[in-house]
């Protein structure tokens, strides 16, 4: 995170470990490279486990710009382990991120009225499915009630991921429908009803869903064994590399989720660039940001290299759509209404401790009232501590 000795320009960047983020961002650092040819770009990555759960004061050291999740932001502002980008680029240049991004993407980042990040990937929890296999056994669910009939009649049909940082992210996204139907107590953050249908489905589902993330579950469903995969998983953070006609194995579909009532709901996604405080060079680090986040770059370097772009322009496109096999037109009004997480300093760590809480209080069917009384008495705890922090 300095100079090379020549006089030029040292940057790292800490990606998490998916083609996703990281071909993406290799591509861009070679582009940037040839434009700035002084710029040197090293690019790293970490696991997602932590990417979701790792507090970003842990990794601000390590690297000049970091990959972060939209609840990391109350807890970034609060340790200034990352740089406020109206302090490194122009007020025109965040705006016209912000206006050009998909859905709430760019916005997410912004926290007391600053932002600290520029959203360079963009996804959301989405429904993904073997459509071909599916439509042997049943029309696609459109409501939660379809979606566990699905799953009692057809036994290994249905999974979802149930490592602890999903299991509650589902919930999130589960509660907030039921909260936009006018179904619950807008109040409420873990409605009961919510808390019921997922307990019921984790029993019913595929029991290696609690063993995967994601990902995991998708290269399942792409490659597994025809006979011995799922065929439909009503919530997962999508990604295009499973539906592009590049795809290895079986192209999987992404859609809609199931719903309560009219219109499903889903929690938004994707990932970020912060620029670490730690960086000897915060202005160099802040361009190459705001420039992968830029349409241009976004259409013709992420999209290519396998990225998932938060440019709506992008997402739009109908040549970038066919690049990705209908990506991004049967997953767009989803993520365009998806739901921020909150983003205050006490979720990170309130999130990981409700998720390993929800996973295990699932695997042994515990009443849904116990567990709902149990993540309010760990959100209790975590507002509290934040208080009197």
């Amino acid at each position: 995170m300095g100079g090379d000795g020549n006089g030029g320009v040292e940057l790292r960047v800490l990606c998490w470990d998916h083609p996703r983020c990281v071909d993406p961002v290799r591509a861009a650092a070679a582009a940037w490279q040839r434009i700035h040819p002084e710029v040197r770009i090293e690019v790293g990555a970490r696991p997602l486990a932590a990417f979701n759960d790792q507090p970003v004061t842990e990794i601000a050291s390590t690297a000049d710009l970091l990959f972060v999740d939209h609840p990391m932001v109350g807890t970034v502002a609060d340790t200034q382990a990352v740089i406020p980008l109206e302090n490194l680029l122009d007020a025109e240049v965040l705006a016209a991120l912000t206006a050009g991004s998909i859905g709430n993407s760019q916005e997410s980042y912004v926290w007391q009225e600053r932002q600290w990040a520029t959203a360079v990937d963009a996804a959301c929890q989405v429904a993904v499915m073997d459509e071909r296999r599916l439509s042997h056994v049943s029309p696609v669910p459109k409501s939660w009630a379809e979606l566990l009939d699905l799953a009692r009649r057809v036994p290994g049909s249905v999974a979802i991921p149930l490592y602890p940082s999903d299991a509650v992210l589902s919930l999130v996204s589960m509660s907030a429908d039921l909260r936009a139907c006018d179904a619950a107590d807008a109040e409420e953050m873990w409605p009961v009803e919510a808390i019921a249908t997922l307990r019921e489905l984790a029993g019913l589902a595929d029991p290696r869903s609690f063993l995967m993330n994601p990902p995991q579950l998708l290269d399942l469903m792409s490659t597994g064994r025809a006979d011995d995969v799922p065929l439909y998983s009503p919530l997962l953070f999508g990604y295009t590399n499973y539906q592009r006609p590049t795809a290895r194995g079986r192209r999987l579909s992404f859609g809609a989720p199931p719903a309560f009532g009219d219109r499903p709901a889903a929690v938004l996604g994707g990932a970020g660039l912060a620029v670490s405080a730690f960086s000897g060079h915060p202005s160099d680090a802040a361009a190459f940001a705001a420039w992968m986040s830029g349409t241009e770059t976004q259409r013709d370097v992420v999209l290519p290299a396998g990225g998932q772009p938060s440019s709506r322009a992008v997402w739009v496109d109908p040549e970038a759509d066919a690049v990705v096999g209908g990506f991004f037109s049967g997953t767009r009004s989803t993520i365009e209404s998806s739901h921020l997480r909150p983003r205050d300093a006490w979720w990170p760590a309130y999130q990981e401790a409700a998720g390993l809480a929800l996973v295990q209080a699932l695997r042994i069917g515990a009443a849904p009232d116990a567990i709902h009384d149990d993540l309010n008495r760990l959100l209790a705890i975590a507002r509290d501590k934040e208080l009197t922090r």
